[in-house]
């Protein structure tokens, strides 16, 4: 029995296709989703930027051309480059020369979708530059009219203290599984940390949808006589 992954992509992927060598990968290479998680400081971590991670969603990368779309999946050792199925073509939605960035995951009720957030090239721009807020600002001006529901649609990013609100009480299409943090910086070779996307883990649950950090006080030393 095929895995969620495996449905998902065969959904997606239509004939599998070399790495041709019009493709640069230092131009459309993304961070992994490492395994290693990081405890939100509110007190430096609220500006960065994060998103909701869809349960068994893996990062996909969409490219456009004059004719096709393909899909790449940047965290995998095996052949990972496919033409798009037709329901997958990006191309009248982000023209020629695009190269982006997000989640391809199965909704509640089954249905796969390519969630896009972030972007390495739009247009003739390369944007891989860019902070990871312009990045996602960008994303969102191109993708935000899409209907929600759509095969390939706009996904939310925000600062990660609105991430840390109960998101159990979002009207989500998917189960969340956790909050990732967006690479800061999309460098030639994904080696550096700051390339990476971090799982983050919330803080401490003190109340009932309260996800502040607990408000801790330490005793009075005891005077002695």
């Amino acid at each position: 029995m095929a895995t969620p992954r495996e449905v998902q992509r065969q959904d997606i992927c239509g004939i599998p296709v070399s790495l041709c060598v019009e493709f640069d990968c230092s131009t459309m290479n993304y961070g992994a989703l490492r395994k290693q998680c990081v405890q939100h400081c509110a007190a430096t971590d609220a500006n960065l930027m994060s998103t909701l991670v869809p349960r068994e969603a893996e990062i996909v990368t969409l490219i456009t051309t004059e004719t096709e779309t393909f899909v790449l999946f940047p965290d995998d050792n095996s052949p990972n480059l496919f033409m798009a199925r037709p329901s997958f073509s990006a191309r009248h939605i982000l023209g020629n020369s695009a190269i982006v960035h997000g989640w391809l995951y199965r909704d509640r009720r089954q249905r796969t979708h390519v969630a896009l957030f972030d972007a390495s090239r739009l247009g003739e721009v390369n944007v891989r530059g860019h902070s990871a807020l312009d990045r996602h600002v960008a994303v969102h001006h191109l993708m935000y009219p899409l209907a929600a529901d759509a095969n390939i649609h706009y996904h939310w990013c925000g600062f990660e203290a609105q991430c840390m609100r109960p998101y159990h009480t979002f009207k989500l299409d998917f189960e969340v599984a956790t909050i990732a943090r967006l690479p800061s910086n999309l460098c030639e070779h994904m080696c550096d940390p700051t390339c990476t996307m971090l799982r983050v883990l919330p803080c401490l649950l003190v109340g009932d949808g309260d996800l502040r950090p607990p408000n801790i006080v330490a005793p009075r030393p005891r005077n002695r006589a």
